[in-house]
């Protein structure tokens, strides 16, 4: 069995395989047999595109039962290409030869950063937990913990969910966890998304939290109450259109309102204070919440999690890349995805670029910001391959429509994904 994987002797030093990129892999490998392994030797294999391995073979020598040693003085040699997209993981096969014995072993690796790290303290889980699948679902590679992940420079954002009164985690000030946080948005030009209902107020003056508003260009006002919902988005923001029932956690939710260079995303709709601000500073992007995410009640997008979701990272800068607007690609992509739209805002005319890793049944929708359908682009099974759609600014029944927000949703299989694009005339 495999004890660790660790990439050296790469271009930059950061022990992360990054695109356009030539490294070393040293595989650990542990003799878990009643028997010593003589003279283990082994091939390096993958099917994914984007990776060429420049040396498969890997020498080890003799592992003694019980014991472990890795081929740090005879590595595999392997090359990300350029257009490999930041998080994608890449599966490879090991085939390990001792005498008569053979074995396949398998072990993944991340080329880039991975896209997001989930930490989810909060005693009542589900909330984080939900958060983690949609944005596997939306197809960004990241990981989830109870606890803070020891090294945060691995990961684009990161998630952060402390939970609702009285089911709630305390970031303390002076922890660690909060030094880390803090230092991962100064010095290393974070993305971080951090929710709870007294983090921003209750916790920093009573519970000795850490405050977090300052970073987050927020004004915290008030302790609230049991009231939060329904969540609507701002017009001008990556929250235009939004509006949710809440059926998250709800007691004590704090009021916070942007200040400095933040900027309101969410106000309570019926009871008319703020509860969500976005920011963005000189070296990091934020977005605060007093509510749940997760606890949110999708209805016709953009109203969705999903939509939320994949426009906050959008808005973090992380986007997964898609088919190029020339339609060049041929072949079979690795994995289904909604591309690029482009030129977007547009001037009544977008190419609209999907790829689909297996045949499967398509639709390719457009919605209004009330989440009212304007035009279906595609619907029906498709087989693998990259596709192109134009969609020339008119509804199904061929009138035009006006300028503005539209959301474009693409679902194929299992994979859903909703993006923005903005018509003007």
């Amino acid at each position: 069995g495999f004890v660790d994987v660790a990439v050296v002797n790469d271009n930059n030093g950061n022990g992360i395989l990054d695109p356009s990129e030539t490294a070393d892999l040293v595989v650990t490998l542990e003799n878990t047999g009643g028997a010593d392994a003589d003279n283990v030797t082994s091939t390096l294999m993958t099917n994914n595109s984007y990776i060429t391995i420049n040396d498969n073979s890997g020498n080890y020598g003799t592992i003694a039962s019980g014991g472990s040693a890795n081929n740090s003085s005879d590595p595999y040699n392997v090359t990300a290409a350029g257009n490999t997209p930041t998080g994608t993981t890449v599966n490879f096969e090991l085939e390990v030869v001792s005498g008569a014995y053979v074995d396949t072993l398998q072990f993944s690796l991340v080329v880039g950063k991975l896209h997001y790290y989930v930490w989810n303290p909060d005693p009542t889980p589900a909330p984080g937990q939900a958060i983690d699948s949609i944005l596997t679902a939306l197809g960004y590679t990241g990981e989830y913990g109870t606890t803070l992940a020891a090294d945060l420079t691995l990961y684009q954002a990161v998630f952060v969910c402390v939970g609702i009164y009285s089911s709630n985690y305390i970031i303390q000030d002076g922890s660690p966890e909060a030094s880390a946080l803090v230092d991962y948005l100064q010095n290393q030009g974070g993305r971080m998304y951090l929710e709870g209902g007294d983090v921003w107020y209750w916790d920093p003056q009573y519970q000795g939290g850490y405050d977090f508003g300052p970073l987050f260009g927020i004004d915290a006002t008030a302790d609230g109450s049991s009231n939060m919902g329904p969540v609507v988005g701002q017009n001008n923001t990556f929250t235009v259109g939004m509006n949710f029932s809440y059926g998250g956690e709800n007691s004590f939710m704090d009021h916070i309102s942007p200040t400095g260079s933040g900027f309101l995303i969410f106000r309570d709709g019926d009871d008319n204070y703020d509860c969500g601000v976005a920011n963005v500073a000189d070296s990091y992007k934020t977005v605060g919440a007093s509510f749940e995410l997760g606890g949110l009640v999708d209805a016709t997008p953009p109203s969705t999690r999903a939509a939320l979701l994949d426009s906050i990272m959008h808005f973090f800068g992380i986007i997964i890349p898609g088919v190029e607007e020339d339609g060049g690609l041929s072949g079979v992509p690795v994995r289904t995805s909604l591309g690029v739209i482009a030129p977007n805002p547009g001037l009544g005319r977008f190419g609209i670029g999907y790829g689909v890793a297996e045949r499967c049944e398509v639709s390719l929708r457009v919605y209004d910001v009330a989440g009212r359908l304007v035009r279906v682009l595609r619907s029906g099974v498709v087989e693998p391959g990259y596709y192109q759609v134009v969609w020339d600014g008119s509804d199904d029944l061929g009138r035009a429509v006006s300028a503005g927000v539209y959301f474009v949703r693409f679902s194929a299989g299992d994979y859903t994904a909703v993006k923005k694009a903005v018509l003007v005339r």
